[in-house]
């Protein structure tokens, strides 16, 4: 039956589990231990290094203490008896099997022979050993308990009934257990140790607590990823790499799948550094793992990601998710844009925001090719930042987007120019003053009436002496007479103070209240002597609208 046992153990270390070799093994050694437990219950064994016997029989010998050894095996890690009961062969055999290769090829940080059989649990397999650290020589004693083995000479004895009967016979006094086990020195009680579960003290306790809180706070994640960089960097090996790489790009999955964010950006910010600084990194390796960000930043994929973001409930911490969309590529603020105008999740928002501008501020010439995107979501969001950004190099761009069908681009347009305020963002905004719709104008007047932009002067004089000046909407034309005003000088002011002051006559014609109003204001802007001087001889004006907006012009230009 132990010849059979040492091939099945064999058999178990070469093949799987179903294979029909192994399954015949263990059949046939089965067999062998129905056979015995026709004869008696239970079996039990005793371990020398080379010999597993039987009353004093040796029934299996193995002469070389070698690993594949059998009784040395059992022996080196302190087994010395092993009692096996009827049952064993139908459910705990295969467990055995399953530990003696893992002793045979154990290292010295792995857990031995004595710990794998503890956390079994057999109800059908008992044993006895000796401590490791004692002789492991110790000889069995046939009439000790199970468990319990002679000490070394000098050792006081494991039962405080012997010990004490010792202390009796040699000091010829009596008592009771009780009473000599406090007077005799080296016994142990068993009462002395406190059996509950709460035997520590506070201190050991709050210690225990602590570690264990410790070690389950671990981020065991970042180990993994931290381990794999390592081997990449350590290990030159093509094979390993390739397999390091594959594990990477699972790895990443996983995360994503589990939203674990902050480990993710942990794993590309590592492998950036190990990219870099690893300079023997075979071609093909480091295209395939520098790509991972880039396959990340990809439409379609983060798209996934945010629409998961987007429903998530709730929301991952801001930390975490600041922290990967730090990793992200230049590629993927398109895709940020666009998410930016259809998310309505309040949290993810401000994560959106400052990523757009981290991404845009640090690579403006593909902020500058979403301006021209086929997508209206993503090229209002570029407009809007190319503006707050003040990126001059987008001001072509912007330009060509004030030719624009839909209004609401222009206008944003128009705002992103102001902002940029550079002479050639100016000079395209009088595209916008022959623009078709009325608000479009208003802001282009405004915005340059802001920066007093003289270079305008030429067409916004044809503007305000033409003749629909009189026609068109009163906020437009206040505007363009203060546009007029503060970028004329006192080349302007003849015309002005003439449509203000003009005498009517038999056959002249005053002007309007409110286009003499508008020059007044005008004047006002213009803020000059001459100026000055016109508003004054309008001071006795009848017309109330002409003499308020005078009075304010006046006050304006004293100011």
């Amino acid at each position: 039956m132990f010849r059979q046992l040492d091939k099945t153990v064999r058999a178990h270390q070469l093949y799987l589990r179903n294979n029909p070799v192994y399954l015949k093994a263990l059949d046939l050694l089965r067999a062998l231990f129905i056979s015995i437990w026709a004869e008696t219950e239970s079996l039990t064994i005793q371990v020398t290094e080379t010999q597993l016997t039987w009353y004093g029989v040796s029934v299996h010998e193995q002469p070389e203490k070698a690993s594949d050894s059998l009784p040395w095996t059992l022996f080196k890690d302190g087994l010395r008896e092993l009692t096996l009961s009827s049952g064993f062969e139908e459910e705990e055999l295969e467990a055995l099997l399953d530990i003696i290769p893992r002793v045979r090829k154990a290292q010295d940080h792995e857990d031995d022979l004595l710990t794998l059989l503890w956390e079994q649990e057999f109800s059908k397999l008992s044993y006895r050993y000796v401590d490791s650290l004692s002789d492991p020589g110790l000889p069995i004693d046939a009439a000790a308990e199970p468990g319990r083995w002679p000490r070394e000479p000098g050792h006081v004895l494991l039962d405080p009934k012997d010990a004490i009967a010792d202390a009796q016979a040699e000091t010829g006094t009596e008592g009771t257990v009780e009473e000599l086990s406090h007077t005799t020195s080296g016994i142990v009680k068993i009462d002395d140790f406190d059996s509950t579960l709460y035997f520590l003290d506070t201190k050991e306790i709050d210690y225990l607590r602590g570690e264990t809180e410790r070690e389950y706070a671990v981020d065991l994640r970042r180990k993994v990823v931290n381990a794999l960089v390592d081997l990449l960097e350590q290990q030159s090996d093509l094979k390993v790499r390739e397999e390091v790489a594959g594990h990477l790009d699972v790895l990443t999955l996983h995360l994503l799948t589990a939203r674990r964010f902050a480990n993710l950006a942990h794993l590309l910010r590592e492998l950036a550094i190990a990219l870099e600084r690893t300079r023997d990194l075979q071609p093909e390796i480091r295209n395939r793992l520098a790509l991972l960000p880039d396959r990340l930043s990809e439409p379609q994929a983060l798209s996934q990601l945010l629409e998961a973001m987007e429903e998530a409930t709730p929301l991952p911490p801001q930390e975490e998710l600041a922290e990967l969309f730090g990793q992200l590529r230049p590629s993927a603020l398109g895709t940020v844009f666009s998410w930016l105008r259809q998310s309505r999740n309040a949290k993810l928002r401000p994560l959106l925001e400052a990523a757009a501008d981290r991404l845009a501020q640090s690579h403006t010439t593909e902020l500058v090719r979403l301006i021209s995107s086929n997508d209206p979501g993503v090229v209002m969001e570029a407009v809007k930042r190319a503006g707050s950004l003040k990126a001059a190099v987008a001001v072509p761009a912007l330009a060509r987007v004030l030719g624009a069908a839909d209004p609401e681009f222009r206008i944003a347009a128009v705002t992103a120019l102001v902002e940029v305020g550079t002479p050639s963002a100016m000079q395209a905004l009088e595209k916008a003053l022959d623009d078709v719709e009325r608000d479009v104008r208003v802001n282009a007047v405004k915005a340059l009436a802001q920066r007093a932009y003289k270079p305008a002067l030429a067409r916004v004089s044809q503007l305000v002496k033409a003749k629909h000046i009189r026609d068109i909407d009163r906020t437009e034309r206040i505007s363009l007479f203060e546009l007029f005003g503060a970028i004329c000088g006192d080349a302007g002011v003849p015309y002005l103070d003439e449509l203000l002051n003009g005498k009517g006559g038999l056959f002249g014609r005053r002007e309007a209240s409110e286009v003499r109003a508008c020059a007044a204001i005008a004047l006002g802007r213009a803020g000059t002597e001459i100026a000055q001087d016109a508003l004054q001889r309008a001071m006795g004006e009848k017309d109330i609208i002409v003499r308020s907006a005078v009075t304010r012009a006046l006050k304006a230009g004293a100011a």
